[in-house]
């Protein structure tokens, strides 16, 4: 949070009168958990949080498996074929993003995150139910998906 704070006074957003196009509202950090980890280099994170994540991470993998094999049957492929073909030759390329979305000083100015198009075989999307934001562009209208209480939105790409 306190980087966040940070960056926002180097950028001098507190002066700005007009929309700002080019810039994510957002906080993040990113853990690589496959094929290399590197949450040991992710200094500020107290280390029950670093654990917490580590079986998070285990747990998301064993789920976004059992969905591709989901797939697999629902589209007649063979058991694994979805998860072989979304390794590569490589082996599993596997990641945590966490984004904070803090109050923004200038809502009218700075629009959120821009139009983006997640990367990736599989993403798990755990929305905070409080909080919306999420949108799809659907025949050229941005269309908001509302948050649900314990839901996780799956997105394939």
């Amino acid at each position: 949070e306190q980087r966040f704070k940070e960056m926002v006074a180097s950028k001098g957003l507190e002066a700005v009168n007009s929309e700002i196009e080019d810039l994510d509202w957002e906080s993040t950090f990113f853990m690589r958990h496959l094929p290399h980890s590197n949450i040991s280099q992710i200094l500020d994170l107290d280390q029950d949080y670093r654990e917490a994540m580590k079986e998070f991470a285990v747990e998301l993998e064993k789920l976004a498996e059992q969905l591709l094999d989901l797939l697999c049957e629902n589209l007649e492929l063979e058991k694994g074929y979805l998860k072989k073909a979304f390794y590569g030759s490589k082996g599993p390329n596997f990641g945590t993003k966490v984004s904070n979305y803090p109050p923004c000083p200038k809502p009218d100015l700075i629009k959120g995150l821009r139009a983006h198009t997640d990367a990736g075989g599989i993403i798990l999307l755990f929305q905070d139910d409080k909080v919306s934001g999420l949108q799809l562009l659907k025949d050229g209208q941005w269309v908001d998906v509302p948050p649900m209480h314990h839901s996780i939105v799956i997105n394939l790409g």
